[in-house]
């Protein structure tokens, strides 16, 4: 069976979003993924009309026949051949293993961006999946893409968080603003952490006591090594724990019905 992303690469050229079911029938703001593929489309010159009372029922058609216990799933739009065409691409949800929420992840950085960050285009999946594959991804979780400023923007399927001084840094430009990413930042706001819109440079790697990432199927995964180097200790920080406990309790609040 396909991936998502080898599935996507035979599809025309378009936007995309991507989501992972809870429950079966729950995705995480739901109506913002649709909000999304819209505002995408704008950016790239198309103004889409989407039904997503259709797509909402299509969608639970397609999870129902399908086996998996929780799925991914991805909502491409053709805006090349037959523009507005609707693609739904399921594949079984698979999340990283305990030990790695335990012990944290290592991920490299790589200068490189998105043409159009705020747009969620399909043409970067192959990209991305470039990258990987230059990169040699066995031990590493995920590359960061670094801008010309020397900024961390954001990883190739994730958003990147980093720890210093108990103030939270994630890239507020330049960058696809996460829908995990929202809930995280309100979760950490909520905590009492501050939270600034800023990217931590490459120089400042060295000064961060914690660091994490967020995307759908990974939530917040502690990050520990970047470049082959320790982050902070070198282990799984307090604020980092303390995230992910406030994350899973105001999930169940953000969950919205297929």
């Amino acid at each position: 069976m396909k991936s998502l992303n080898e599935t996507s690469s035979l599809l025309p050229d378009g936007v995309y979003t991507t989501f992972r079911t809870y429950q079966k029938k729950y995705v995480l703001y739901l109506t913002e993924h649709f909000e999304r593929l819209i505002h995408s489309a704008q950016l790239t010159g198309h103004a889409l009309q989407l039904d997503t009372d259709r797509i909402r029922l299509e969608l639970r058609k397609a999870l129902a026949q399908f086996s998996a216990e929780e799925t991914r799933v991805r909502i491409s739009i053709d805006l090349t051949k037959d523009i507005g065409n609707i693609y739904l691409i399921l594949e079984e949800l698979h999340i990283p293993a305990l030990q790695e929420y335990r012990c944290g992840v290592a991920v490299i950085t790589r200068k490189m961006h998105r043409e159009n960050p705020q747009a969620k285009v399909t043409s970067f999946i192959s990209r991305a999946d470039q990258v990987r594959r230059e990169e040699g991804m066995a031990a590493i979780n995920e590359t960061l893409m670094v801008s010309d400023q020397g900024q961390i923007l954001e990883g190739l399927s994730s958003n990147f968080f980093g720890i210093r001084n108990r103030v939270i840094y994630t890239a507020g430009e330049g960058v696809l603003p996460g829908i995990t990413r929202k809930l995280v930042i309100e979760v950490a706001e909520e905590a009492g952490f501050p939270v600034e819109l800023r990217g931590i440079t490459t120089d400042e790697l060295g000064q961060l006591s914690e660091a994490f990432i967020t995307s759908a199927s990974r939530a917040i995964l502690p990050v520990t090594k970047i470049n082959n180097r320790p982050v902070g200790t070198g282990q799984v920080g307090k604020i980092t724990q303390t995230l992910q406990i406030a994350f899973q309790k105001n999930l169940d609040a953000a969950l919205e019905e297929i």
